[in-house]
């Protein structure tokens, strides 16, 4: 799972890894706004919120969200480095040690949050933004940047993109009595790929379910909801350390 890089990943592995992270990436988001009243896993919402503040001259509500953007930007460039770095020898050992950073990033979490303060709140959004940022990072690294797990909107654009092909390839297939009037261009129509879609309808639902789950559990259990996704990052890391003694070490590829 974590030996393999872009396009040397089978689809079965980008599934997997799709949902698995995706999964986790829903619930601290949706977990966190419960929790902390802010959306941690993307940069667009804090973007709009900081204009507002900016815009209400509400400058300590401004300086926060800006941190968060920032703290977001920190754990990408950070994992990235990691990916980089030929220090862990081998693919599997970086991207084991970037799921270890995120685990241990919801730890400090869950530890400043149990001991309360409205003083940490901004540090406290700061650090899920961080632990965001690694995970976009390190999967964006690992599958060749077919797959975010942090946020919908690229994926319901690729799928309306995936199923207007599914449509135009369709029409041309229709009998004529079934056929909508419809013209394109001179370019024939692309067969869409199955697996594709699949991967994207994976990415949503598995997204939506962590979200639906994320936001359950920290209405009941606060913030110990968020030792689910830890506990899966651990294991994961785990797993991906695991992988990495079962080859021989070598650079890391770019």
């Amino acid at each position: 799972m974590f030996k393999h890089q872009g396009p040397s990943r089978s689809p079965r592995q980008n599934a997997v890894l799709a949902a698995y992270l995706a999964l986790v990436g829903g619930f601290v988001n949706s977990a966190g706004f419960v929790l902390i009243g802010a959306f941690t896993s993307h940069v667009t919402g804090n973007v709009g919120r900081l204009a507002n503040d900016v815009a209400s001259r509400e400058w300590t509500a401004a300086a926060s969200t800006m941190a968060m953007i920032v703290a977001f930007f920190c754990g990408s460039f950070v994992a990235s480095m990691i990916i980089e770095s030929e220090v862990f020898g081998s693919a599997a050992y970086a991207y084991g040690t970037s799921l270890a950073l995120e685990a241990f990033l919801l730890f400090g979490f869950l530890a400043m949050f149990t001991a309360g303060g409205d003083r940490i709140r901004s540090l406290e959004g700061a650090t899920l933004c961080v632990a965001m940022g690694v995970q976009n990072s390190l999967v964006t690294r690992l599958s060749g940047a077919v797959i975010r797990t942090t946020h919908l909107t690229g994926v319901v654009t690729d799928l309306g993109i995936e199923s207007a092909r599914w449509f135009r390839w369709l029409h041309g297939r229709a009998s004529d009595a079934w056929r909508p009037k419809l013209s394109f261009g001179a370019t024939p129509p692309q067969r869409p790929v199955v697996a594709r879609i699949g991967l994207l309808g994976i990415i949503a639902a598995a997204f939506t379910s962590g979200a639906v789950a994320g936001a359950a559990g920290a209405t009941k259990f606060h913030q110990m909801a968020l030792l689910l996704p830890l506990a899966s990052l651990v294991a994961g890391a785990a797993y991906a350390f695991a992988s990495g003694r079962s080859v021989s070490p070598s650079r890391v590829d770019p």
